[in-house]
């Protein structure tokens, strides 16, 4: 329908020696591995609650908001009791906060994963499985995990050995997916053809340059 559906709260760090971002590959590594990764996450979903709580309160437009969680942060045993409380504190809507958790985590770790999904719903957050296609890529996850949506990697809307091909795995995943009742989301999405690609294979939500690149909050604010 050409509206916004959502946002996707993202994390740069801002290199002032060169004036330019770093993308998260060049540090997220580090931050996995020495444990900040954890405190990193909590932070981003403090701001979002933030910002989801001030719009409302000053009656801006705003929309729900998706995040990463990584597997550190989930796998910590205050990780429930922190993100729940955090939501009840700042009086979050519910459905206003997605939480995605990457396909590997969930592949090898069905049933937490889905002991963890049920008590997030049982909140009003929803929960999504981020990247879909990148790695061991199992229905398993889909059968045993009730997830609200799926993020299909961009890897279905490059080109593979023929577009007949493409078309049948794309669609035929976005079929299983919806038949589910999830939502579909293709991310990298940056031309009209695939769009209308999409459109008529049934996908439900794009993300990608298409509609914009990664903004900064004010410019965000001003998007919208």
């Amino acid at each position: 329908t050409n509206r916004i559906e959502g946002a996707e709260a993202l994390v740069r760090w801002y290199d002032t020696e060169n004036d330019s971002y770093r993308s998260p590959a060049t540090f997220l590594p580090l931050f996995e591995t020495n444990g900040f990764i954890v405190e990193l996450d909590k932070y981003m979903y403090k701001t979002v609650c933030e910002y989801v709580s001030e719009s409302i309160r000053n009656n801006i437009p705003v929309y729900p908001i998706s995040f990463n969680i990584s597997r550190f942060t989930a796998s910590q045993d205050d990780f429930l009791s922190y993100y729940v409380g955090l939501k009840n504190e700042y009086q979050i809507p519910d459905g206003f906060i997605t939480l995605e958790f990457s396909e590997s985590f969930a592949h090898e770790n069905l049933e937490f994963m889905s002991a963890v999904v049920s008590q997030m719903h049982k909140s009003g957050f929803n929960c999504s499985i981020d990247n879909f296609g990148t790695g061991t890529t199992s229905f398993g996850i889909l059968k045993q995990i009730p997830m609200d949506e799926i993020k299909l990697d961009r890897i279905f809307i490059r080109k593979g050995l023929a577009l007949d091909r493409d078309n049948a795995i794309l669609e035929n995943v976005v079929k299983t997916a919806k038949a589910l009742k999830m939502k579909v989301i293709q991310t990298g999405v940056e031309t009209v053809d695939d769009v209308n690609r999409l459109k008529s294979i049934g996908c439900d939500t794009i993300q990608g340059y298409y509609y914009s690149k990664p903004l900064a909050m004010v410019d965000y604010l001003a998007f919208v």
